[in-house]
């Protein structure tokens, strides 16, 4: 526990901040059980999505042209390639640890954060925001500045930076 190594001077401000954040480090703690289940079901849903379309890659070369304007034929295909696979099982599968997610994300990201463990639930939300987004990438996606706004937002709260901000007459993303 971190604040049994504080003196006491100092555990009195970290357990009052803790305090305040309890609801966000309680949300927290359902969340990441889900980060980790979703990392895990991500991986099969991943390697099926890649096999479905590398067998229809195999039946239908995309034309110089097309620009990836699927016909209806090879639509067809491609939902045949992804049963086969199991890409639609596993698509299911982790839709369904999504749609849990989804909520307990939100409300994360609306809550105040007042400690580092707040910070933590906080930086879970993000982690899971950038996952990869394909099936064959193999890095984490920061395209998206959303789950990094509300990570910024989430620290210059914590370091007690939000008012010297908002004094600059600009506004931090909500």
């Amino acid at each position: 526990n971190t604040i049994a190594a504080l003196p006491i001077a100092a555990a009195a401000p970290v357990a009052a901040a803790q305090t305040l954040d309890a609801e966000l480090i309680e949300l927290g703690t359902r969340f990441e059980p889900l980060v980790d289940r979703y990392y895990v079901a991500r991986k099969p849903w991943a390697r099926a999505m890649v096999a479905a379309h590398a067998e229809h890659d195999r039946e239908f070369r995309t034309p110089a042209g097309l620009d990836y304007e699927y016909s209806p034929e090879m639509i067809k295909a491609l939902v045949d390639s992804c049963e086969r696979s199991g890409t639609s099982e596993a698509d299911d599968a982790l839709s369904a640890i999504h749609e849990e997610m989804e909520p307990l994300a939100n409300a994360i990201n609306k809550a105040p954060v007042n400690s580092i463990e707040g910070l933590r639930a906080k930086a879970l939300v993000a982690f899971w925001e950038v996952a990869p987004e394909g099936a064959d990438d193999t890095e984490f996606s920061f395209e998206d500045a959303y789950p990094f706004q509300q990570l910024f937002t989430a620290v210059a709260e914590l370091c007690g930076l939000k008012g010297k901000m908002a004094a600059t007459g600009y506004k931090l993303p909500d």
